[in-house]
């Protein structure tokens, strides 16, 4: 299970780097169990809490950011390690996507 996981989030983050535009099978908005019902749990979580669910899930280097006041789920796709990548419903105009190696 944990290497289906893995796949999994190994092809979403290839796709993302391709096209920042496209993160299928994600939606902006959607909630945290959404997103741990396709890519299961997260490697790691942050400490800040609202409604005590953390508002980061973390798998591999990329971080999805969840909106704990307004409850408006997922609001950004962000990583500076391995890769910088920094998207958000904006911008779909041109997503912001940098990729260092």
């Amino acid at each position: 299970m944990a290497k289906e996981k893995q796949e999994k989030i190994n092809i979403w983050r290839n796709q993302i780097l391709q096209n920042s535009q496209d993160i299928t099978p994600l939606k902006f908005k959607m909630s945290q169990d959404e997103v741990m019902d396709i890519f299961g749990e997260p490697d790691d979580v942050s400490t800040m809490k609202s409604g005590g669910k953390p508002l980061i899930l973390k798998y591999r280097d990329i971080e999805l950011h969840f909106d704990g006041k307004n409850h408006h789920g997922l609001y950004l796709i962000y990583s500076d390690e391995e890769i910088d990548l920094s998207i958000t419903p904006d911008d779909k105009e041109g997503g912001k996507q940098n990729e260092s190696i």
